[in-house]
This record gives structure tokens, C-alpha cells and sequence, in this order.
């Protein structure tokens, strides 16, 4: 009990207080105590005679007395008192929380203060429990001389040296100090205001010698406020962090535009620009893709390989297909482009076709046609893009026009009858039905289909009597049928404009749909047109419109050959040159237009009376007519730019794509109202301030040059009206996005189909 009464006058305690205590006998003690108004009672809780209890006799400890020590089941008379100061106990609740909430402050000191003291034996460690907190404290020396934190250890007048949670501000100074960051308050983040800077000090290690005597203390934090600036720069980062984080979540969130209607699409056709092209199927067959796979699909064009394409890759799958008897190998190249796979199928039926892709007689074509399709249908098992095939499921096929109708069929005839393939889907896209890929009733042989499914090829009409029709097969057994405008749907069920299948279509009403076509925004594009960059050309966009056509203008009559001239109209046609596209009717027009004073351009490839016809044209008036018998991709990007008006006297058009790209260019057209030429070209009307151009109703000679004198009064004589027709045309919305959701709403009712 010596040791214990040697503590007497030097405990001060608190209520509910906990502690603990080593004896220069090296017995270690934990203790815990209470305080009451007449006497202080501790407990031994661990270590040195556990379990008993010490009185302090003679007066409150701290003022004198002494300890005694008793069994702790000697104590009923003390925990009756003990249970009596409980009420009182609560009035230092509230007094230990506020001490909790500055120990948690501290808890960055703690670390390294700890850290320090951890080299010192641990039998002179003094460890420190406080209830109901997690963070612990480094051990303190009570004293008269130091009322700040210490490091514990016996010294030597042995006296025991007693910590306590009781925290204590230093006014020493530290030897060296670390800045670091600071948490924010509650108010600093409400308020937006920079976090304050707190200062961190690492005690230097004491020497060993010296333990017993040295005495580290700790000068307080000190708190560094931010400055003005510091806190304009925090609130702008704050600012800049929450947008980026707002639209990185947008971006994560929103999935694709197709949604749950995500489906893999393959589409098959017999060209596709730029590697092979004869007019607007090899457009569509290139761009439409892309704007499908914009929309989260997963896309894949399958085309033959006519020449060397340099860009693609072979992909290392060889198969065998017969044709009309005769085995044929298979081989396919690959080339990924804006999200497209493109694959095309190499074989000798194939190869060297590149200047005429119809070339031939019309058992040769159908042969190559028969191969394309047999091969196309199995792509999705055989071909690896990405390192992974397509596959059969959710799987929806788009055929283009006859030379691919047979896809359709082989799909049910080979598939789907003998269980095969069952949810897989095709579409049928109509793009010109004058040409059918008829052929005599013997050609079905060639397609190597079951002998049922004659009856889907044989057909009469007064015209070619009874014939084996390509294009009507397809449209029986495709799931949906698709053409390329609203007005050439209505036009195909007529028997006029149906070219002798408008029964058949009549019939498929429920699965028809007519979709306009659109057109590729990067490539038809005066602001980019790389085709506009040399030369004296210039890119425009609406805003440089009145200079950056002029300077176009210009250097198309300097290439061409014309007088420079900004005030003389200048007037431009290119198509292919067959009848449907109506060039004899320019022709037939050519003495009113050298009358107006104008300049016509003229640029096209085909039947060879019309090219003799225009070279013949411009032989006559060489002073104001250029034709250019042939077809050039830079020229046609030119005369859409320099040209101020485009004519279109097509006979019929399922939709037309140059109209589209005058209006773009600002060019405005002047047009037959037919199929889509009716539907995109809104007729100009002056009073309502409204329309895209010129129309006129029947393809007659004399009604285009109605249209036309019109045109070019407003030209010459309406500047203002003129310039916000040119806006108008130039701010529509004519890319294949605005086409790309109609199509994926055709795909998924055929999905969807049974």
C-alpha cells in the first residue's frame, strides 16, 4: 500500500475518469475512478492487485490525504454513493463532448507525436482510454511546472507519472513544422471558401540518454485563413469539377440513341461509294450505314470486291459456293470505317469489274448476283469482325434493289423453312424499279431454289409475257418493304409508275413504307469540301455565303472556259444520261436559254446519242454552253458550288440526291415535281415568303421554261428575296441521321414480325 499512498496529493480527478499508472517496482496499474463531494474512489482494473478498490482519506486527493486499499467486495457502502452522484454526472457530458470534438482536431498530431514515442520501451509507455471515443491521444505529464503535452516515462525520483485525457495548449515553440492541407468545415463547403492551411509539427526524436528528464512540448496549430484570390480560384475549380462531373455522368448514363432497339444490321448491295458507284445507290449504301451505326447498332456492309482495294485487310475465311453448277471459292476483305464494318467478298466472278460492274450479258449478271446473295446471307456466321461473328439473332438484313432481291428468298427458302435463322429479318429497299432483273423462265435454274418456289419468279404482264422476275420474288418474301420517298411509294402502286409490279405492292401495302433518302453532311458540305480548296474554289458556309459562292462562281466559269461574269446566271445539269433524267428536254429548251443571257453547264455519262448530243450542244454555242461527257466526282462538287441554279427534269426520280446537295451548297433547284423530287423540293412562293425552289407539273419542254423564267426573274430582279431563298435552303436539316431513325423503326416492326 506504500505505493499506492505515494498518491496522494498529486491526483486530481473527474468524474467517470479512467487512467492508468506505473510504479517505480515496475508493476503496472489501470485505473478508473469517481469523484464525489466528500471523497474520491479509485479502482484497480488491470496489473498491480487487480480488483481492489483505493479511498482517498483525509480530504479530497489533491489537497492531501492518503490511499487505502480494500477488496473490491468490501464496497457496498461506496457504490451506493457511486449510484447517487450518477445524476450529477451528467452535467459533465456535455463538458467531455466538446473535449472529443478538440481531440478529433488533434488527430493529425497524434500520428506523428505516436510515431515518436513508439521507440521508447513499452514498459514506460503510458496508454490512455477514453470512453465512447475512438481516437486515441498521446500520454501528457501532470504538473505544476508544465501545463502542456509531454512524453511519459519513469524518471528518476521514481515517481509514477499518471496520464490524462485532458487536453492542454502549448505556448512552446516547435523546432520544425510541416504545412499541410486542412479538412473543410461544414460552413467552408456551404460557403464555397478555400479550406485553411494547418501547420504540422514533427518533434524531433529524443535521445535515449535523455528520457528521463526531456520533455517535449507541442506549440498549437496554427491557422493559415486563404486568402481572397486563394478562394475565387477554389470556387471556380468547384465550379469547373461539378460541370465536368455533371456531364461525365450524362455521358455515362445516357446509352445509345437506338436504346433497347440495339440490333446487329447487316446490308447488302452491289456497290458502295467510293469504291464502286453508278449513281445515288452507292451514296446511300455508304452513308446510310454510318448514321445506323451512330445510333448504337451494329453494322456491317457486304459488297463485292471488284479492283485492289489497298485499305483492306484479308481476313483469312476461304468457302466454296456453287453457282449454276460450278464451284466458286470465296474470299473477304475487311476495312472498319466510322463504326462500319465493311466487308467485301472477293471471287473471280467478281474481279476486273470496276470500270462497268454491269457488265455482261443478263445470265452473267444474275450469276454474279445469285453468288452475292448466297454468300451475304451467311456472313453473319463465317466472318469474325472485331474477332467476333454477327450471328443469326436479332439479326436484320437491308437488300438494295433487284440485284440483291434474291437475299430475301434464299433466306426462307434455305433457313427459315427448315428452322434455321428464325429471328433473323430482311428488308427490301426499292431505290429504282425499272429495273426488275427480268430474264426468261429457264433463268430460275441459275438460283438453285426448290421447284415450289417458281411461283414466286414467274411472272406476265402484256409487255414481256410470262418471264422469270428477280425484283418480285424479293418483294414477296421480304418481311418489310422500304423505297426512297414518300411520293415514289405512292407513285409504285400506280400502273403507271409501277412499272407492271404495282399489284404486287398493292398487295404489301402493310409492309410498305417510304422513307426519304438523306445525304452525307461531311463530304457535301461547303464548309468542308475538299474539293473547294484549290483552284480559286473556296469553302462558305451561310454566313460568307454572298462572298464564298461569288469566289466559286468565278472559278468555275475560268476552269470551264466562260466569260467571268458575277451577273450572268449560271445554270448546271448533272445525272446519268438516259431518258428518266430528261436531258432532251434541256436540249429542246436550248433556244430560249442562249436568249436569256445565261451559262449552262452540263455534266454526265451515258447513252451514247446523248453524249453526242451534248457535244454537239456546245459545239453551237461555245460562248455559253460546257459539257462535260463523262463523270467526275471533283467536277460535280464544283458545279454544285459555283452554279446558281441546278435543273432536274427528271421524267421519274424515286428520290433524287442532287437536289439535296444544291440546297446545301445554297444552288437552287429547279425540278420536275415527281417521287422524291415532289417531297424535298417545296415550291418557291413569294408572297408567304416560303419553298426551296421551282417546280413544274408535267415534263414537258415548254412547263420548264415556265419554271425557269421565273427563276431567274427573282434572280435579277429580287436580290433580297433571292439571298433568304439561298438561306433557307442552306439551313435544313438533310443528313441520314433524321433517315437513320425512320429506318430503325422499319427494322424493329420487322423484328417484331411472325
Amino acid at each position: 500500500m506504500s505505493s499506492i499512498g505515494s498518491l496522494a496529493g498529486s491526483i486530481q480527478l473527474v468524474r467517470n475518469w479512467k487512467g492508468s499508472c506505473v510504479f517505480p517496482d515496475g508493476n503496472a496499474a489501470r485505473l478508473s475512478g469517481r469523484r464525489s463531494a466528500k471523497r474520491d474512489v479509485l479502482f484497480v482494473r488491470t496489473g498491480w492487485k487487480s480488483g481492489y478498490r483505493l479511498r482517498a482519506v483525509g480530504g479530497k486527493t489533491g489537497s492531501g490525504g492518503s490511499l487505502e486499499g480494500e477488496p473490491e467486495e468490501k464496497k457496498d457502502e461506496a457504490d451506493d454513493r457511486a449510484h447517487a452522484t450518477i445524476a450529477k454526472s451528467k452535467q459533465v457530458l456535455k463538458m467531455q463532448s466538446t473535449l472529443l470534438d478538440q481531440i478529433a482536431k488533434r488527430k493529425n498530431l497524434v500520428s506523428s507525436l505516436m510515431s515518436e514515442t513508439s521507440e521508447q520501451p513499452k514498459e514506460s509507455i503510458s496508454e490512455v482510454e477514453i470512453s465512447d471515443a475512438s481516437t486515441t491521444e498521446p500520454p501528457t505529464e501532470i504538473s505544476e511546472q508544465s501545463d502542456g503535452y509531454s512524453t511519459g516515462s519513469t524518471s528518476d525520483n521514481r515517481t509514477p507519472i499518471i496520464t490524462e485525457s485532458k487536453p492542454v495548449e502549448s505556448k512552446s515553440t516547435p523546432p520544425e513544422s510541416v504545412t499541410i492541407k486542412g479538412r473543410k468545415s461544414p460552413e467552408q463547403v456551404k460557403q464555397g471558401t478555400k479550406a485553411p492551411k494547418v501547420e504540422k509539427v514533427v518533434p524531433k526524436p529524443v535521445k535515449e540518454e535523455n528520457l528521463g528528464t526531456a520533455t517535449k512540448t507541442v506549440e498549437k496549430p496554427k491557422i493559415v485563413p486563404p486568402t481572397q484570390e486563394e478562394n475565387k480560384i477554389e470556387k471556380k475549380k468547384s465550379v469547373v469539377v461539378s460541370e465536368s462531373n455533371a456531364s461525365e455522368e450524362e455521358e455515362k448514363d445516357s446509352g445509345p440513341l437506338a436504346g433497347v432497339n440495339v440490333m446487329n444490321v447487316i446490308v447488302v448491295a452491289a456497290e458502295c461509294a467510293p469504291w464502286a458507284k453508278t449513281g445515288g445507290l452507292g451514296d446511300v449504301v455508304s452513308a446510310l450505314p454510318k448514321a445506323l451505326a451512330r445510333r448504337g447498332h451494329r453494322v456491317m456492309v457486304v459488297v463485292p470486291k471488284y479492283g485492289n482495294y489497298s485499305e483492306a485487310q484479308e481476313m483469312g475465311v476461304r468457302k466454296y459456293y456453287k453457282v449454276d453448277g460450278q464451284d466458286f471459292e470465296v474470299n473477304f476483305y475487311q476495312e472498319y470505317i466510322d463504326g462500319v464494318d465493311f466487308v467485301f467478298i472477293d471471287s473471280p466472278l467478281f474481279r476486273h469489274l470496276e470500270n462497268d460492274i454491269y457488265r455482261g450479258q443478263g445470265q452473267d449478271i444474275l450469276k454474279r448476283m445469285v453468288l452475292l446473295c448466297k454468300v451475304a446471307v451467311e456472313v453473319p456466321w463465317h466472318v469474325p469482325c472485331g474477332g467476333v461473328c454477327y450471328g443469326d439473332g436479332n439479326l436484320v438484313f437491308i437488300a438494295n434493289d433487284w440485284h440483291t432481291a434474291l437475299l430475301p428468298v434464299y433466306l426462307k427458302a434455305y433457313y427459315r423453312d427448315n428452322g434455321l435463322m428464325q429471328f433473323t429479318r430482311s428488308v427490301l429497299v426499292i431505290h429504282n424499279i425499272a429495273h426488275q432483273g427480268r430474264g426468261p423462265v429457264e433463268n430460275f435454274r441459275i438460283t438453285d431454289l426448290p421447284e415450289h418456289y417458281l411461283d414466286f419468279f414467274k411472272f406476265y404482264d402484256p409487255v414481256g409475257g410470262e418471264h422469270c422476275n428477280i425484283f418480285a420474288a424479293g418483294l414477296k418474301a421480304a418481311d418489310r418493304v422500304v423505297t426512297v420517298s414518300h411520293g415514289y411509294s405512292w407513285e409504285l402502286k400506280t400502273v403507271e409508275g409501277g412499272w407492271g409490279l404495282h399489284d404486287i405492292i398493292n398487295n404489301s401495302n402493310w409492309k410498305f413504307h417510304g422513307i426519304v433518302n438523306g445525304i452525307d453532311t461531311l463530304e457535301w458540305n461547303p464548309r468542308l469540301d475538299v474539293y473547294l480548296q484549290s483552284d480559286g474554289y473556296t469553302n462558305y458556309s451561310p454566313e460568307t455565303l454572298e462572298t464564298g459562292k461569288a469566289h466559286c462562281k468565278a472559278a468555275l466559269q475560268q476552269e470551264m472556259g466562260l466569260a467571268v461574269r458575277p451577273d450572268v446566271p449560271v445554270l448546271a445539269f448533272i445525272g446519268r444520261l438516259d431518258y428518266q433524267k430528261g436531258p432532251d428536254l434541256i436540249a429542246e429548251a436550248i433556244p430560249w436559254l442562249v436568249s436569256q443571257d445565261v451559262q449552262l453547264m452540263l455534266l454526265g455519262t451515258g447513252r451514247q446519242d446523248l453524249e453526242d448530243l451534248l457535244k454537239r450542244l456546245e459545239g453551237q454555242h461555245r460562248d455559253k454552253i460546257r459539257s462535260w461527257v463523262g463523270f467526275s466526282v471533283k467536277m460535280a462538287h464544283r458545279l454544285t458550288a459555283g452554279a446558281d441554279v441546278l435543273i432536274m427534269p427528271s421524267r421519274f426520280e424515286p428520290c433524287g440526291l442532287n437536289q439535296l446537295y444544291a440546297m446545301v451548297y445554297g444552288t437552287i433547284p429547279v425540278v420536275h415535281a415527281v417521287g422524291g423530287l415532289r417531297d424535298t423540293v417545296v415550291p418557291y412562293d413569294p408572297f408567304s415568303n416560303s419553298g426551296f425552289g421551282w417546280t413544274f407539273d408535267r415534263a414537258e419542254t415548254n412547263k420548264l421554261i415556265d419554271s425557269l423564267g421565273h427563276c431567274l426573274n427573282t434572280y435579277r430582279n429580287y436580290k433580297e428575296s433571292w439571298k433568304e431563298l439561298q438561306m433557307r435552303c442552306m439551313s435544313q436539316d438533310l443528313s441520314w441521321d433524321v433517315a437513320a431513325q425512320k429506318y430503325e423503326e422499319v427494322l424493329v416492326a420487322a423484328k417484331y414480325q411472325w
